[in-house]
């Protein structure tokens, strides 16, 4: 399995736009909190305002920092995801 970091220098490598990159990195993080591909990009657009697609690492680093917020004010991540749901 390559590592995501591996990964990510790949697609640099190969000329892969950084924006979209980075979305995909966002969606994998995501993933790793089990939030759904649909789920994650909707917190996305809801965060930024604009269709995920166009979204920018500038306008997702802070939808990310909302998140790691939530997260703490928690006392454990399966509570924060029980209230992402509701």
């Amino acid at each position: 399995m390559i590592s995501g970091t591996a990964q990510s220098c790949a697609a640099w490598a190969e000329g892969t736009d950084p924006d979209a990159a980075f979305r995909e990195e966002f969606l994998g993080l995501l993933a790793r909190l089990e939030l759904e591909p649909a789920l994650a990009i909707a917190l996305a657009e809801a965060g930024t305002g604009r269709e995920f697609e166009t979204c920018i690492p500038t306008e997702l680093v802070p939808v990310l920092q909302q998140l790691l917020d939530l997260l703490r004010s928690h006392r454990s991540p399966i509570d924060a995801r029980q209230l992402c749901e509701a």
